[in-house]
This record gives C-alpha cells, sequence and structure tokens, in this order.
C-alpha cells in the first residue's frame, strides 16, 4: 500500500507547493496594482516598474493555478456528449484526459524552445531577463501533466479521489 501512495503525495506536495506561489504570486499582483493606481491618483506620480511585475506575477499565478485546479478536478468542463455513468463515460473522460496531457506536453516543448528564444534579451523597465516571463509556460504546464498523471494514480490505484485536496476550495458545494 506504501508503494502505491508515494505518487501521489508526491504529486500532492508539488501541487501544494504550486498553490502556495500562485498565492504569494496573486497577493503582490494585488497589492502592486493598488499601490500604482494609489500612488497615481492620490499622489500623482508613477511606479514605471510596476506594470511589468505585474504582468509576470500575472502569468506565473495562471501558469501555477493550473496544476492545482487540474488535481482537485477544479477545471472546466464542456461535456458534448452527457454520458451515463458506464464504460462509454470512463473512455470519454479517459480520452479527454489524454488530450489533454498530449496538449501540456507540447505546451511545455513549447515554452522551452521560447525560452531558448528568448536568448539573452532584457525586460524594457526592469531589465529583468525575458525568460522569466517565459518559464511560467513549461514549468506550469509540466506542472499540470504531473497533477494529471498523479490525479489519474490516485483516482485508479488508490481508488481516494479526494486524497489531499482539502486546502483548495470547491466550487461545487
Amino acid at each position: 500500500a506504501v508503494a502505491a501512495i508515494w505518487p501521489v503525495r508526491a504529486t500532492a506536495a508539488a501541487v501544494r507547493l504550486a498553490a502556495a506561489l500562485c498565492a504569494v504570486a496573486f497577493a503582490a499582483f494585488c497589492a502592486l496594482t493598488l499601490t500604482q493606481v494609489l500612488n497615481r491618483y492620490l499622489i500623482g506620480g508613477e511606479l514605471y516598474w510596476t506594470e511589468e511585475v505585474v504582468i509576470l506575477l500575472f502569468v506565473w499565478s495562471v501558469m501555477m493555478g493550473l496544476p492545482v485546479a487540474l488535481w482537485s478536478r477544479n477545471e472546466i468542463v464542456v461535456d458534448l456528449l452527457q454520458l451515463r455513468p458506464g464504460l462509454l463515460r470512463t473512455l470519454q473522460t479517459g480520452l479527454a484526459e489524454l488530450l489533454s496531457i498530449v496538449f501540456l506536453v507540447a505546451m511545455t516543448w513549447s515554452g522551452l524552445q521560447l525560452i531558448e528564444r528568448a536568448g539573452n534579451a532584457l525586460s524594457p523597465a526592469l531589465e529583468l531577463p525575458r525568460w522569466l516571463f517565459y518559464a511560467s509556460i513549461p514549468v506550469g504546464s509540466a506542472l499540470s501533466v504531473l497533477a494529471l498523471l498523479g490525479r489519474w494514480w490516485r483516482d485508479a490505484v488508490t481508488g481516494t479521489p479526494s486524497l489531499d485536496t482539502d486546502y483548495v476550495v470547491d466550487a461545487h458545494d
């Protein structure tokens, strides 16, 4: 039983880390946006660097939120065929998850190529390396593949689909 659980625990730990990074990035994004607005309209000044940092944090928060949503089954599902539970429904779900993994692997590969193409380019305001902006794509999509595979393992092998998802708000309650 312990051999069957370790992949679930490892995936859950990676997803918890992604959730923490997402929360920190989102909080900083909100604080910097509020600071910029207050500074512009109350003081009359402008913090030139906040826009660039806000974009960086926004992209990272979205990409770190993706594996969290996938792990807890909170992704958006467009169900064109309303199949009843059974073999066809299981096959439909499996095919959708397989195609999601294929897409995420392609996104990981494309993100790595984007980082390579960025080279030594710097952002205009803070002169941060451009790869920092693009790195969220392969990191988030690779973690999403891990979340989908870990979710499959959790559901198929251990039979505990709700294991370690208590830290995620459930929109279905």
